[in-house]
């Protein structure tokens, strides 16, 4: 293990501060870069969620990119804002809450038109960004199984593998995927946590001689 999630500060972003984070990673600084916020929980879950712990120095480049920063003072308040809202979602994992998503909604959509796509396409590229492959570190049917909804959600399945769905049936699915997200976002941390956590299994030699036969 790279890092230990239970140490990991745990003071969550007041809404005014994931705003005013949110404005710097789309500013100039970033050369646009940077994640959105929404790319950067997706992606996080994910990193957290592995088969192995990802420190904030891997993964920090990865949602960054190569920012230009004003002063020393502006690249502490990223750090710091980041590592609060990792160790938010570290939190909600490890309680197994749902996680609190941020998604965005495009101007003039419906109340409940959120953008569910980048969240789970973020959440793909972070399980791609893990060292060890996810469907070689556990059974790979059920890893597919537990990542269809977060592919479907990213537009990520052929289209082919989908013919056989009804168009009324694939709105419902869509919208049950929609709200078992945020569990099972939990559900894949327990997952992965589960096989961390397993103790290796012990070859047992034994010294003794095999009986003499008798004759």
């Amino acid at each position: 293990m790279t890092a230990n999630l239970s140490t990991t500060p745990n003071i969550p972003l007041t809404d005014d501060e994931i705003t005013h984070l949110e404005a710097l990673l789309a500013s100039p600084i970033f050369s646009k870069q940077a994640m959105g916020l929404d790319e950067i929980q997706g992606f996080l879950c994910a990193v957290i969620s592995g088969p192995e712990l990802i420190t904030p120095a891997q993964w920090m480049p990865a949602v960054l990119g190569n920012p230009k920063y004003e002063s020393a003072a502006q690249e502490a308040e990223v750090n710091s804002f980041l590592m609060r809202f990792y160790g938010e979602i570290v939190a909600d994992l490890i309680a197994g809450e749902a996680v609190g998503m941020l998604l965005h909604r495009d101007d003039g959509a419906a109340e409940d038109d959120f953008d569910y796509e980048t969240w789970c396409q973020a959440y793909l590229d972070g399980v791609d960004f893990s060292p060890t492959p996810w469907d070689e570190a556990g059974e790979e049917d059920e890893i597919n199984e537990l990542l269809f909804p977060i592919s479907l959600l990213a537009g990520e399945i052929e289209a082919k593998a989908l013919k056989q769905i009804k168009s009324r049936d694939m709105a419902d699915l869509m919208i049950e995927c929609r709200e078992d997200l945020p569990l099972l976002a939990v559900d894949i941390y327990k997952y992965f946590l589960s096989l961390r956590t397993r103790p290796p299994l012990v070859k047992i030699v034994s010294d003794k001689k095999p009986p003499k036969k008798l004759h």
